[in-house]
């Protein structure tokens, strides 16, 4: 019952999430060809001051149009679509989960409900993530039809690879805003709380010597152009001890805050 109250609750911004993001992917794969030309007869961006901008524009204008491609994809479809779009869908679905029980004042309802915390959270987690993770295999998974309309391709494996770590990522960026969203008495503290996280976040990916402590570091376009082009294994993604296991790691906290949210419902008072 709590699961499809839930569910009636975000159905229509998912709708919207997934509209967003097709929306977003089919212009700048259908005109690749003219960008690729442009990219490869300008000299606007040569001399560009920044290493990781550099190292995308090395990417998308490598004289190989296939691995060019692929470059590209990993940037529009993963390092800006996952960074912007699903993220900020991640703070907007989860800010309400339990600060909208409050201002609604059902928050105490909720918890005198028959029902174990453990299971409230569960049931208003799992149809939530369910709408953030299923958009991003379906949109990415279109990029592949899409493609093949101008005679390029997209890998199967790579692109699920690469969209497993993108809900990690967005994953943990909705465990950690329920977790607010449970200590917090309304939505707006807890947007204008993991905003202040995420714009921080951004400026230090932004700060070149300060880039390797950014959490925006393990979904950029460093690891998605490699993983994409199949430079980087399951094995990487997932094994902590043997490569960089970015996913796990994003897993394991995604885990951390959501056990923080439970003990938070659990200290709660009807």
């Amino acid at each position: 019952m709590i699961a499809g109250k839930t569910w009636r609750e975000v159905r229509w911004m998912a709708l919207a999430y997934l509209v967003i993001l097709e929306a977003l992917c089919v212009p700048v794969l259908l005109l690749w060809p003219d960008i690729y030309e442009d990219l490869q007869r300008s000299t606007l961006f040569k001399n560009l001051g920044i290493d990781f901008a550099k190292r995308i524009l090395q990417g998308v204008t490598d004289k190989d149009e296939q691995i060019a491609y692929t470059n590209w994809a990993a940037v529009m479809l993963f390092f800006r679509s996952t960074n912007l779009v699903c993220v900020a869908a991640a703070v907007l679905f989860g800010t309400g989960l339990f600060a909208r029980e409050r201002e609604n004042q059902t928050f105490e309802f909720l918890l005198s409900r028959p029902v174990g915390r453990g299971a409230i959270l569960w049931q208003k987690t799992w149809p939530t993530a369910l709408c953030l993770v299923l958009p991003i295999f379906l949109v990415n998974l279109s990029a592949i039809f899409w493609s093949r309309r101008i005679d390029l391709d997209l890998p199967l494996p790579e692109l699920l690879l690469g969209s497993a770590h993108a809900s990690a990522f967005v994953l943990f960026f909705l465990a950690a805003t329920t977790w607010l969203s449970a200590l917090m008495r309304t939505q707006a503290h807890v947007a204008a709380a993991i905003g202040a996280f995420a714009v921080l976040q951004l400026g230090v990916y932004l700060t070149q010597r300060l880039r390797p402590y950014s959490l925006f570091r393990l979904a950029d376009f460093e690891w998605y152009g490699p993983l994409l082009n199949g430079n980087v294994s399951a094995r990487q993604m997932l094994d902590p001890l043997h490569g960089p296991g970015y996913t796990t790691w994003l897993l394991l906290a995604a885990a951390a805050c959501y056990a923080l949210c439970l003990r938070a419902l659990r200290k709660a008072t009807p």
